[in-house]
């Protein structure tokens, strides 16, 4: 990389290494390090590698130097402490450790310099959320088996533990949908456990009232970390034709005895219609 230095009338073109990519997790879960990875290039005339450097925030956290020794060094702050470094020519990897406040949103920079005279810097800079984020997918329960026109469905969504909590949107057909009156209008959050972990559900109230034959339901667990992280499970909740063949279906009742209460409700039929006509 060539950097221009003004200095009055003179323009003096000083070489630093390539950045080629910095990797920092988007979120970071507070019970364990985060590891955090710079990775640099020299292109041709580029001076030595003099430095790279660290920062959390604005404060220095860890330096290797390779002309030196030791050639890493470890700078405890109050922003926190890192726990492990190795470097090399090439690449510059860290762990942290991140404090226990939830949804802190941490700033690391790394920092690559070459040799002198000139010096010449190059840094980047990306961003960690603490958080402890939903590892799997929300659980829809209250939602097998057929249901029946006009029927009401009890539905209910809840998450793992995680934190901040998620908040729990439901949506019927693509549409958000509102809780009932005897609902609460807030997502539901349990207690903390050791950790400090909570977790979410939300219940919902469906009134059976197509014909079409489903109605397609979807839950979203939202939880207000920055970025804002999302987890969604959906389920469909088939709307049976015959009322009276669904009760069967839905017990898990197999072809046969369908087939079976089809001929008997048949044989009821024709034979009450033989003895109203002997009647006469």
């Amino acid at each position: 990389m060539t950097v221009l230095l003004v200095f009055g009338l003179f323009v003096v073109i000083a070489t630093a290494h390539n950045i080629t990519y910095l990797e920092v997790p988007q979120y970071g879960d507070p019970r364990r390090d985060g590891d955090l990875i710079c990775h640099y290039v020299s292109e041709k005339g580029d001076p030595p590698l003099h430095s790279v450097k660290w920062y959390r925030d604005n404060n220095e956290i860890f330096r290797f130097t390779p002309g030196q020794q030791p050639p890493t060094r470890t700078f405890n702050t109050t922003a926190g402490s890192v726990s492990r470094g190795a470097c090399n020519l090439n690449s510059c990897s860290i762990s942290v450790v991140l404090p226990r406040r939830y949804n802190t949103r941490i700033s690391f920079t790394c920092e690559v310099s070459t040799e002198g005279p000139r010096f010449a810097v190059v840094n980047q800079t990306k961003y960690l959320t603490v958080a402890v984020t939903l590892k799997e997918d929300p659980v829809i329960t209250g939602a097998s088996g057929n249901v029946q026109l006009g029927e009401d469905v009890l539905l209910n969504c809840s998450t793992k533990p995680a934190m901040p909590p998620a908040n729990i949107v439901w949506y019927v057909d693509g549409r958000p949908e509102k809780t009932e009156p005897w609902m609460s209008d807030n997502t539901e959050v349990s207690s903390a456990d050791d950790f400090g972990l909570r977790s979410s559900w939300r219940p919902l109230r469906v009134r059976v009232a197509t014909a079409r034959g489903f109605i397609a339901v979807r839950c979203e667990a939202n939880q207000p970390t920055r970025p804002p992280y999302m987890r969604s499970s959906n389920a469909t909740l088939v709307v049976a034709r015959s009322p009276h063949l669904s009760m069967y279906t839905a017990s898990g009742s197999s072809s046969a005895d369908v087939a079976m209460v089809l001929a008997t409700c048949i044989c009821v039929h024709i034979f009450s219609k033989y003895s109203a006509l002997s009647e006469v």
